[in-house]
C-alpha cells in the first residue's frame, strides 16, 4: 500500500515538474496573462537599448480626427517628429488627415485594417489586415509602411511571426499615457516621466480628450531631462538584432 502511495506521489511530482519545465506565465501587451510555451516567444519591440537619450512618440489613430490639426501644430511648434499608426478604416474615412501628417514630416505606420483583435485571427486573416491597411496608406502617401502596431496591444506568436513575414516590424510601447481614459495633464505627465528612459516608445492616441492639452507639458518635461524625440524608425536598430524577455531591442 505504501509503495502505491509513493508511486502516485512520484507521478504527481513528475507531471508538475514537466508542466513547470514546458510552460511559463507571460504577460502580453494588453495585460492578459497566458500560459505559453517555454520555447522562445515571438515579441514586438517595446523599447530600445541605447546609450543615447532618444525616445519616440507613437500615436494610434483609429477613432476620430478632430485633434489632428492641433497635434500637428503642437509637434511643429516643439520641433518634434512622431510616428502615427493609422488603421485602414481611419485612412478611408480621413485620407486628408493621413496626408497632412505625412506632409508635416511625421512617420506613418500601420495599425491594421479594421482594428481587429489579431490574436483571435488566423494567419490569412492577419495578412489581409496588414495588406489592406498598407495599400490604403501607400495610396495616400506613396510610401509603404514598415512598422506595425497591434490594436489594443494584443498579440501572440502567430501575430508577431506573421507581421515579420510581411517585412514589417511589430512595435509595442513601454510608456503608456492612458490618454484613452481621459486622465488630467498632470496624471499623464507623471505616468510618462515615471517610465521614460533611453529608447522608450510612448503610447498616445488621436481623438483622446485631453491629449492636445497635455502634449506640450509632456514634451517640455521629457526635453528637460535631456531627451530628444525621433521617429520610431530612427530609434530602433536595423537587422540583425535581439529582443529580451521584456521586449527591449538590442543590437546583435
Amino acid at each position: 500500500m505504501r509503495y502505491g502511495v509513493y508511486k502516485v506521489n512520484f507521478i504527481r511530482f513528475f507531471i508538475l515538474a514537466a508542466a513547470v519545465f514546458l510552460g511559463y506565465i507571460a504577460i502580453t501587451g494588453n495585460g492578459k496573462t497566458n500560459l505559453v510555451s517555454a520555447s522562445k516567444r515571438s515579441l514586438p519591440i517595446y523599447s530600445v537599448e541605447t546609450n543615447e537619450k532618444k525616445v519616440s512618440f507613437g500615436f494610434n489613430c483609429a477613432w476620430d480626427n478632430t485633434d489632428i490639426p492641433d497635434l500637428i501644430d503642437i509637434l511643429d511648434q516643439k520641433s518634434v517628429k512622431a510616428t502615427f499608426f493609422v488603421s485602414g478604416s481611419w485612412c478611408k474615412k480621413y485620407p486628408e488627415s493621413v496626408k497632412a501628417l505625412y506632409d508635416a514630416g511625421h512617420e506613418i505606420g500601420s495599425h491594421s485594417n479594421t482594428h481587429a483583435d489579431l490574436a483571435k485571427l488566423g494567419r490569412d486573416e492577419i495578412i489581409k489586415e496588414i495588406q489592406l491597411c498598407n495599400e490604403k496608406i501607400e495610396k495616400i502617401t506613396g510610401v509603404k509602411p514598415r512598422l506595425f502596431r497591434m490594436p489594443s496591444g494584443s498579440y501572440n506568436d502567430l501575430v508577431i511571426d506573421t507581421i515579420k513575414s510581411q517585412n514589417m516590424t511589430p512595435i509595442q510601447w513601454d510608456c503608456d499615457s492612458i490618454d484613452y481614459k481621459n486622465p488630467t495633464t498632470e496624471q499623464m505627465n507623471k505616468r510618462i516621466m515615471d517610465k521614460i528612459g533611453n529608447g522608450s516608445i510612448m503610447l498616445f492616441h488621436s481623438g483622446a480628450k485631453n491629449t492636445p492639452a497635455a502634449l506640450p507639458v509632456i514634451i517640455d518635461s521629457v526635453k528637460s531631462k535631456g531627451y530628444i524625440f525621433v521617429t520610431v524608425s530612427e530609434l530602433i536598430h536595423p537587422e540583425p538584432y535581439t529582443i529580451d524577455i521584456n521586449g527591449r531591442q538590442f543590437k546583435k
